[in-house]
């Protein structure tokens, strides 16, 4: 049998098995209950966040002979052919590649007709966004007042790009980005099952990279196992994906904060003989920033990070003032596209640190004026006994009357 990727093994197969998307299923599942199913739905989120995967839930739920029930069986005919996306009642459409006003018609057609088997028709249109104007036009009376037995079932990464005469037929619902949180706790879980073992700071890279997409983070986790196996190292993990040493980018981060030029100079050449993309780590460096001022403002770690990682970051954030970071990041984060149209970056990069170092304050601004005020009275004061000494003239110094 040939392999099945982590993707479509641990695809969600009951409303429970979704993960970060309990708004849409607590609507749906409500509907069900109350036998107040909308004629169509519109379901739109990024991308890999269960769009396509809810949409053959809600026709499971809608066509499984103990149905319509929020808790499909799972095992009936119905069930068994929408999960393989054979059902005779239910077509699961290309708007990419059927987004003629024919394709239209044909759906339009048919869907007059009573269902060969199943309770209800069932249309899903992924990316239903790419249909022409003239197929959303053919499709509008057919979507306002579909025969009983039919139902729409809509999913698009671009709900902008649809007309407002189709939104307004539609029941919509917005999927979310899955958070950090959430989707480590289900990779945890899949990788339980699988036999694997991966660190948290190496799950919380995956996680990083699949920008709140499970789809993502499962492919990325298949990556992974093809390049390292099913016991990788931290290490291996970040070279797999191409992703920049988080612990080089802590310690680049750590003499920032403590103000270490030489340091600094040192850890930016490493990573230049590395090879290192110095945008992506200006990029890195910045989001590093942003996770210890959160961390010095909320006193706890961002929850996207592993509990190691999460403890550094902690610690670090309190050996520096929010004016500092805040000043560290505005420069860091200012500097990335300049690095990445210099024509030598490795100078951009490194003039920006530095620069960092000395503009950034080291404390807050009540604190500073404070410090004025009392180098001021000091000052006032040795300059008074100046003055005595020299017969009324003022002390040569940096206060003057």
């Amino acid at each position: 049998m040939s392999y099945v990727v982590l993707a479509r093994k641990w695809r969600p197969q009951a409303f429970s098995d979704m993960t970060g998307q309990a708004h849409v299923v607590r609507t749906v599942a409500n509907a069900l209950q109350q036998d107040r199913v909308a004629h169509a739905y519109l379901f739109c989120g990024p991308r890999g966040v269960g769009k396509t995967t809810a949409a053959r839930l809600l026709a499971k739920a809608l066509n499984c002979e103990k149905g319509p029930t929020a808790e499909p069986c799972g095992s009936c005919r119905a069930c068994t052919e929408i999960a393989q996306g054979a059902c005779v009642d239910v077509a699961e459409i290309d708007g990419a590649s059927n987004n003629g006003v024919e394709n239209v018609r044909a759906i339009r057609d048919n869907a007059q007709y009573l269902p060969q088997r199943d309770r209800h028709k069932i249309y899903i249109i992924d990316e239903v966004h790419m249909l022409s104007n003239p197929a959303f036009n053919a499709l509008l009376k057919t979507l306002e007042e579909p025969p009983g037995h039919v139902k729409f079932i809509f999913a698009t990464t671009e709900p902008e790009k649809l007309p407002d005469t189709i939104l307004s037929r539609c029941q919509r619902h917005n999927f979310r980005r899955i958070s950090a949180r959430e989707m480590l706790a289900r990779l945890k879980e899949i990788c339980g099952a699988e036999g694997l073992q991966l660190s948290d700071s190496a799950l919380a890279l995956v996680v990083r990279q699949s920008e709140g997409g499970m789809r993502d983070a499962l492919s990325l986790l298949d990556q992974v196992l093809s390049a390292c196996g099913k016991s990788p190292t931290d290490e291996s993990v970040s070279e797999a994906l191409g992703a920049i040493d988080r612990t080089a980018v802590h310690a680049l981060t750590e003499a920032l904060v403590r103000r270490e030029p030489r340091a600094v100079l040192a850890l930016t050449e490493e990573f230049f003989n590395r090879g290192v993309d110095l945008r992506r780590l200006a990029d890195e460096l910045a989001l590093q920033l942003r996770h210890l001022f959160v961390a010095r403002v909320l006193d706890r770690a961002p929850e996207e990070l592993a509990e190691g990682e999460g403890r550094a970051v902690l610690s670090l954030s309190r050996e520096a003032e929010p004016a500092q970071l805040a000043r560290l990041f505005d420069i860091v984060h200012a500097a990335a596209p300049e690095v990445d149209r210099s024509s030598q970056p490795r100078l951009a990069f490194e003039m920006a640190l530095l620069k960092a170092i000395h503009l950034s304050p080291a404390a807050s601004l009540p604190e500073l004026l404070q410090r004025v005020e009392r180098l001021a009275a000091g000052g006032g004061a040795v300059l008074t006994q100046s003055a005595g000494a020299q017969g009324g003239r003022p002390a040569q110094g940096p206060f003057r009357t």
